[in-house]
């Protein structure tokens, strides 16, 4: 059985390399259409991923923010961009009453003003309840459980710019940086966190806009087995005006964007799939005129149709595999080394490591290559396989 199988894999070999550069030619079609198939698939899947861990990491079931900075407040959990946004503390008061509600918080987002040369001018400044907290201690990797006057925390971007430093100054105040959190992915990374209490020595030009009474974004997490939904109407109930995002509607515009996106991908993979099929038609219509007299010979001492196939379409998958091959490694290039040429991947900071996931759409998308490069070659080899004898001997 194994020799069988090494003596076709041997004459089929001789045949791919009979006509290398029109096999070639074949072989590069199918592998732009894996490419392409491996870089859509990835992409999709890093952008929706993000998305996902993002909302999951806040560690809150609905987000609540002034309805006018909704957006605003996505590019900051999303592509960590620095923002600021108030609305009156009066609202988180009100909701916080809602007995379906476990845990609610609240942050207040301030713009770093430059103030010389040791200010802390890379990140937002957040100033948070430490008693109501369930945020940002839950991501501290360095640093006491509560912070002293004083003090702040850094984000894992802040702290890979800043360090653990004693001579920092915040709005012209002196701080010490006491500890980090961990990476998370989200606008966390890009904070500065405060004390609540700690904003009543910052005067009000210094923070930038920011007014006594006012807060940011709030976060709320409800009790277990309470329907999201239902809290969301309660607090509509209460304040009709006010931007609700629960963990399925974070990224909702990304989500928009991607799906345009896919779209795009779509019609650009089907065409390249046609192209692709259309060329295995023509390369295996012209090879099976080439080769209709040695099928004849081949049919008259025995072979079966089956024969014939088998060893065309084992040519056809051989020269599909080796684009398929290609193709898998040039997705996954394209991805690797050119995302920060795509701004969508690079403000979200999305990520497509190796991992059995990717491998797995590598795999498919070199199936459906093979798939549509076979389907292409079919034709002319099922017409040749089926030609009598004598007609594919005789020659023109």
């Amino acid at each position: 059985m194994a020799t069988h199988a090494y003596s076709i894999l041997t004459i089929v070999w001789k045949g791919v390399s009979r006509k290398i550069f029109r096999n070639v030619v074949l072989i590069l079609a199918v592998a732009l259409l894996v490419a392409l198939l491996v870089f859509a698939l990835l992409f999709n899947k890093a952008v929706e991923e993000d998305i996902e861990a993002a909302a999951k990491k806040l560690g809150a079931d609905i987000v609540l923010v002034p309805i006018e900075a909704k957006s605003t407040a996505e590019e900051f959990i999303l592509e960590s961009r620095i923002k600021s946004f108030y609305m009156d503390k009066s609202i988180f008061e009100s909701v916080r009453a809602l007995p379906d509600i476990k845990q609610i918080t609240y942050h207040v987002y301030l713009n770093t003003l430059p103030s010389g040369c040791c200010s802390i001018d890379a990140g937002q400044v957040i100033a948070f309840n430490q008693e109501e907290d369930f945020v940002v201690r839950s991501w501290l990797e360095t640093g006491p459980d509560r912070l002293a006057a004083g003090q702040v925390y850094v984000g894992s971007y802040v702290y890979d710019f800043l360090g653990l430093i004693d001579t920092a100054s915040l709005f012209g105040q002196g701080v010490k940086v006491v500890g980090h959190l961990e990476q998370t992915g989200t606008g966390i990374d890009h904070g500065i966190f405060m004390r609540l209490e700690d904003l009543d020595q910052i005067s009000t030009e210094a923070t930038g806009g920011y007014t006594p009474g006012n807060i940011s974004i709030i976060f709320i997490r409800v009790k277990t087995g309470v329907d999201p939904a239902k809290v969301v109407r309660d607090i509509r109930e209460i304040n009709p005006r006010i931007g609700i995002m629960t963990r399925g509607d974070i990224g909702a515009d990304v989500r928009s964007t991607l799906r345009d996106i896919t779209r795009v991908f779509s019609v650009t993979i089907s065409i390249s799939s046609l192209l692709a099929l259309l060329l295995a038609w023509t390369t295996f219509t012209v090879l099976a005129n080439e080769r209709r007299r040695e099928v004849g010979i081949l049919r008259a001492i025995g072979a079966h149709r089956s024969h014939i196939m088998k060893l065309f379409l084992t040519e056809a998958m051989l020269i599909s595999a080796m684009g398929g091959l290609i193709g898998v490694g040039l997705g996954h290039y394209l991805l690797y080394y050119l995302a920060e040429d795509f701004s969508l991947l690079s403000r979200l900071g999305a990520s497509t490591p190796l991992t059995s996931g990717n491998i797995l759409i590598g795999l498919a998308a070199m199936a459906a290559g093979m798939a549509v490069c076979l389907i292409g070659a079919a034709i002319p080899v099922i017409r040749l396989a089926n030609m009598e004898p004598l007609v594919a001997i005789k020659e023109e």
